[in-house]
């Protein structure tokens, strides 16, 4: 783990929106694999204090996140069981901690995610992009099948659309990321930061509860059957209103 620090700061009502800041604009805020477990642990503690009902995942500069930095990475004397768990481990464990914060995590795209920062955008549970920003896929232009990518794509993304965007490297502007699933919504580039922090405090108002039952819904229920994916939601809902 390194020394560096994510700057987290806490707004909203009561401080219920908790803000991860990846605070690398100079490098485009891409990460190495330290800072990665250093981020899926730091979404893993805001997710679990009771007074935070949104987490949100933003940046600054011309990048959101420009993808990994694999500056002074090495492979050498690793077993491919030891390249799993180390060094695949670490980005795999970021769309595992966005899935294991029982609140919504948002991710702020105001400007260019690529690579490891797109599919963290996409892998969030309302990704909000300003309309200038690009998403892309570019792995296969350095001769990297991008498998992890894609499994923070996979049930968000159209399969026919993914599977061009991960073959074509294609860049594709926000307009056509919220068509092909890759986003939630676009907002104008001159008032995206007034425009999100409005909807974020009208989400962060709303119980805990209420939002931690429908993460939990919709993260399982689409592995059910029809009948009991009802059974499910009948089930939930009167737990919530007893």
């Amino acid at each position: 783990m390194s020394d560096f620090e994510f700057k987290v700061s806490r707004d909203g009502a009561n401080g219920n929106i908790a803000r991860i800041d990846l605070n690398r604009p100079d490098e485009g805020n891409a990460l190495t694999r330290a800072m990665m477990l250093q981020l899926a642990a730091t979404l893993r503690e805001l997710g679990a204090k009771p007074d935070v009902h949104v987490v949100t995942l933003e940046g600054r500069g011309k990048q959101f996140c420009r993808g990994r930095d694999g500056k002074g990475e090495s492979r050498a004397g690793m077993t491919p069981y030891e390249v799993r768990q180390k060094m695949m481990g670490a980005v795999l464990d970021v769309y595992q901690a966005v899935a294991d914060v029982p609140v919504p995590v948002v991710a702020l795209v105001h400007a260019d995610a690529l690579g490891f920062g797109c599919a963290t955008a996409v892998g969030c549970d309302i990704t909000l992009a300003s309309s200038n920003a690009r998403f892309a896929f570019p792995e296969i232009e350095h001769d990297i099948p991008p498998t992890m990518a894609m499994c923070a794509a996979l049930g968000k993304v159209q399969a026919k659309a993914l599977t061009y965007l991960i073959y074509s490297a294609d860049s594709i502007s926000a307009d056509e990321a919220v068509t092909l699933g890759l986003a939630s919504k676009v907002l104008p580039q001159a008032t995206f930061a007034a425009d999100s922090a409005a909807f974020l405090q009208k989400l962060a108002g709303r119980p805990r509860l209420i939002l931690e039952t429908i993460k939990k819904y919709q993260a399982k229920a689409s592995q059910l059957t029809p009948d009991m994916a009802s059974e499910y939601a009948g089930t939930l809902l009167a737990l919530v209103r007893s």
